[in-house]
């Protein structure tokens, strides 16, 4: 779980009814992206709806082999949209620790051209850990395709 500072976003841990409840992690959250492989209850979805948060299923798997750029493709357009219009929002996974970190890191380089310092694994951030995995392209052609967004 991270917050982030270049804007009002977060990488969290799937949510649950509870922690929709926390007004330190939820309050005045307008959209969320799901990258989990899990979706939503319809007591998620309706508890999400009840607060006025949109929200996308964009899901991503850690698994080798598992492709992640069609899943980026489709939510980075949405969370840019909410970077420029101020809306707080949150990116989560199963627990907020790869695959959210990896798509905030997307939205960050589409922002500010460069990637942002959050160590994983060895490398710089998760994108590139991932681009080296194999979860997204390599990263020239990941960077060229968030740039293209």
């Amino acid at each position: 779980m991270k917050t982030y500072t270049f804007a009002p976003i977060a990488a969290r841990e799937y949510p649950s009814l509870r922690l929709l409840d926390n007004p330190y992690i939820w309050g005045g959250v307008r959209f969320c992206v799901n990258v989990s492989e899990k979706p939503y209850t319809a007591d998620l979805v309706k508890a999400l709806r009840d607060r006025g948060i949109e929200w996308i299923y964009c899901p991503v798997s850690e698994a080798d082999g598992a492709q992640w750029l069609d899943s980026l493709i489709t939510a980075l357009p949405r969370m840019l949209y909410a970077y420029e219009s101020g809306q707080k929002q949150i990116v989560h996974c199963d627990f907020g620790n790869n695959r959210s970190r990896s798509f905030v890191e997307a939205l960050y380089f589409k922002i500010r051209g460069e990637q942002l310092a959050d160590e994983y694994k060895g490398e710089f951030n998760h994108l590139i850990y991932n681009c080296k995995v194999g979860h997204l392209p390599e990263l020239s052609i990941t960077e060229e395709t968030i740039r293209a967004i």
